[in-house]
């Protein structure tokens, strides 16, 4: 019996254009249960745009056979049927973790078929909404701080829009972990923000005006440099999400100008220091690359769905999300929820995501 689910946003895109359309659908057929898979009620989904562009997300959706896209990936919700070798949930359990981007569901639907090993159980001190904000962006928290900076307790962490919901998560975890950090923000809002996270953070660098931001690394390091750099620049943020496919037209000239350059990440660089980038499309001229290689310094990228997808980190996968939800329980990490929505104003909470910079905007069902 074919089991169907009521709503789903899609990003859907056609065959000449790698700019999506959010495409709101009244029922979804949902596969089935298999003998490992979980049927789960969701009760909140976190609203992100996936980290990359329009051309690398339109490549590998279209590789993996599909034309479209779901929308919403960090879901909590309850337990209402299991397969038959499932072993680590039963009905009732309530649960949160993403949904893989190949499973072609969305989270801002009724309901959604995953496998066991792609949640874990919530505490019931944690409320939906808190764990469906908070869980995929620590997941890539983890990634960026453990996995590609290498983080070590005594690290000067330099942490770019650190109000934004991926970096504050980045912020708590790398303070939690026993490093220094330093935040940038480029408004007033994201400036009010990181001051109620003041016992977290050693400097907050406002990039109105640039100059201050080597100068404070400096500072901070007695002129050594900074041992990490979290880069979440374009285009995960900012227009991303209007324009995937426009590299240009991510960032507004306003945002652009604020920014901080390459050459002034590397000058802030310590010697083996780690450069994590969350931009697919960065590019380094030769005389930065002269200056990284002089610095015997390390760029990596951050694309969080290679890990969901590899099955060789499954185990890892699993380990992070129970950590994840055992930290919101003790109050380590706050979620900062911006506010929630309904199914009535989802898909214009889409299509204005790209205006809520501080906080996270969650569907709650």
């Amino acid at each position: 019996m074919n089991m169907k689910t009521r709503h789903g946003v899609f990003l859907e895109y056609d065959s000449s254009s790698s700019t999506p359309n959010f495409v709101l659908s009244k029922e979804e057929n949902l596969p089935e249960l298999g003998k490992y898979g979980i049927l789960v009620e969701i009760k909140a989904c976190g609203l992100s745009v996936p980290l990359g562009d329009g051309a690398s997300l339109t490549t590998l959706i279209r590789k993996m056979g599909c034309n479209r896209m779901p929308a919403g990936q960090d879901i909590a919700g309850i337990v209402r049927a299991i397969g038959s070798d499932v072993s680590s949930l039963r009905v009732g359990d309530q649960v949160t973790g993403v949904i893989p981007i190949d499973s072609e569901q969305s989270g801002c639907a009724e309901r959604v078929v995953l496998q066991e090993f792609d949640v874990v159980m919530k505490p019931n001190s944690v409320s939906f909404v808190d764990a469906a904000g908070c869980v995929g962006e620590c997941v890539r928290s983890y990634l960026a701080l453990y996995y590609l900076g290498r983080l070590v307790s005594g690290d000067t962490v330099l942490v770019l829009n650190g109000a934004t919901a991926l970096g504050s998560a980045c912020v708590q975890l790398a303070h939690h972990w026993g490093a220094r950090v330093i935040a940038t923000c480029s408004s007033s809002d994201e400036k009010l923000y990181l001051q109620t996270l003041s016992d977290k953070l050693v400097h907050v660098v406002d990039m109105e005006n640039k100059s201050t931001l080597r100068a404070a690394c400096l500072k901070e390091t007695a002129d050594l440099g900074v041992d990490l750099v979290i880069d979440l620049r374009s285009p995960y943020s900012s227009q991303s999400n209007k324009n995937y496919g426009e590299l240009d037209s991510n960032l507004s000239k306003d945002d652009e100008a604020m920014m901080p350059s390459n050459h002034e990440l590397v000058s802030c660089l310590a010697v083996g220091a780690r450069w994590v980038t969350a931009n697919c499309n960065l590019q380094l001229d030769p005389p930065i690359s002269r200056q990284m290689s002089l610095r015997c310094a390390t760029l990596g990228f951050l694309f969080d769905q290679a890990w969901f997808l590899s099955s060789t980190h499954q185990g890892k996968y699993q380990h992070i999300l129970m950590d994840i939800v055992e930290k919101l329980s003790t109050y380590t990490i706050r979620p900062n929820i911006h506010h929630t929505v309904t199914v009535d104003g989802i898909l214009e909470a889409w299509q204005d995501l790209h205006e809520v910079i501080v906080g996270k905007v969650v569907y709650a069902n």
